[in-house]
């Protein structure tokens, strides 16, 4: 038992041994008096009734406030496992698709946080490395993102658009970060394949739409521009972010130890001030008139036309070159507008617009597989099924 340790501590149990750290399960008491337990000589404090996993390299709290915290009182030795991660997306069940893990296994090695400021803003950071080539899946709602990438890569999918990573600079041996706002206004799918040993230096502040209204006026031109880019679907700028971001995105990441109360003012001051910089510089390209930071008015369109098109057609299989045809486009133009607006080559674009059409068919239609995969235009169930797994991690059979 750790020194410290109160008598009226309810039960403890011991976990595991991680990287050499025996790490154990506390339940704290329904108490007015806050309880310390020192891990490792250290002091990790909580309130009464809250629970926490603590260890010699590690110490996780939860708070009423808001906050979810996975601390790290040594980087290289803090673990965040499976279980850790379900107990913080249960508002957004997440669909583990491989490899298969135990509850307990590690998934991250590093510090992850999620703090809510307000109703309607959030943000969920993280400074971690991914121990397993590990892809997820979960179901999101209408939102606003804004997200700073500084460092490594993940393949992340919202829907057909693919989040911007960092570049790494060879010759500097640096990453250049980067930073992302796009607009959803309907549910997708949310895929993350992971790879292992990478290390993410991430901050996404989340915003809802009604959060977005009531900060904006509509009258004032550049929120009247600014609220009909969040009307459009996977509308979408990037930008290399200023030192001063990266600066506030690094405080964030790092926020140093506080009581609850402060710690949320402390993040709430610098995501305020991240927002600002991503409205500055929408409205600086706006007044530009850059179609390549956000798209243009032409290139929505464009976009419509070729997600009203695919979702029209079954029984066959869309090529690049009747794509292109049927939009008005040559192939080089149509290649052009999918990879600066998704990140994604036109071949792979079609693959996953029509599986993601037949995946809907399953799930909320209850189609059969055969459906499926004439939705999808193939002519093979079997090779539709292929393709299926390969996309989602998950067979047709396991969706329906």
């Amino acid at each position: 038992m750790p020194a410290g340790l109160k008598l009226d501590l309810i039960t403890h149990v011991f976990d595991k041994w991680l990287a050499g750290s025996r790490q154990f399960r506390i339940r704290l008491p329904v108490t007015q008096r806050p309880l310390r337990i020192p891990p490792d000589g250290g002091t990790g404090l909580w309130t009464a009734g809250q629970t926490g996993i603590v260890g010699p390299s590690r110490f996780v709290f939860s708070t009423r406030y808001g906050t979810d915290m996975f601390v790290p009182t040594d980087h290289q030795r803090h673990y965040v496992t499976k279980e850790d991660l379900i107990r913080h997306a249960d508002t957004r069940p997440v669909r583990w698709l491989g490899p298969r893990l135990e509850t307990e296994d590690p998934v991250l090695r590093g510090a992850i946080h999620f703090v809510k400021i307000e109703d309607g803003l959030s943000v969920h950071c993280s400074n971690a490395e991914d121990l397993h080539d590990l892809k997820i899946e979960s179901d999101t709602e209408p939102r606003l993102c804004v997200s700073l990438f500084l460092e490594g890569e993940v393949e992340a999918y919202v829907g057909p658009f693919r989040v911007p990573m960092p570049r790494y600079d060879a010759a500097a041996r640096r990453w250049q970060p980067v930073a992302t706002v796009y607009s959803q206004n309907r549910p997708e799918k949310f895929v993350r394949q992971a790879r292992r040993g990478v290390r993410l230096k991430k901050v996404v502040i989340t915003v809802s739409h009604a959060w977005v209204r009531t900060y904006l006026d509509a009258t004032d031109p550049d929120h009247a521009a600014f609220l009909d880019f969040t009307a459009e679907h996977m509308t979408h700028m990037s930008w290399w972010p200023s030192s001063h971001a990266i600066s506030l995105a690094e405080q964030i990441i790092a926020a140093p130890g506080r009581s609850p109360f402060q710690h949320r003012l402390y993040i709430a001051g610098r995501v305020y001030g991240l927002l600002e910089e991503a409205f500055r510089h929408f409205s600086e390209n706006r007044s530009e008139g850059d179609p390549g930071a956000h798209g243009s008015g032409q290139d929505r369109q464009r976009l419509r036309a070729i997600e009203h098109y695919l979702g029209s057609q079954k029984g066959h299989w869309v090529t690049a070159e009747e794509l292109a045809r049927h939009t008005g486009m040559s192939q080089n133009s149509l290649q052009r507008l999918l990879s600066r607006s998704y990140g994604l080559s036109t071949s792979r674009f079609i693959r996953r617009f029509m599986l993601e059409k037949a995946r809907e068919a399953l799930e909320r239609d209850s189609a059969t597989i055969a459906d499926a995969a004439h939705l999808a235009g193939y002519s093979s169930p079997a090779n539709f099924s292929t393709a299926f797994k390969r996309e989602f991690g998950l067979s047709p059979k396991q969706v329906t």
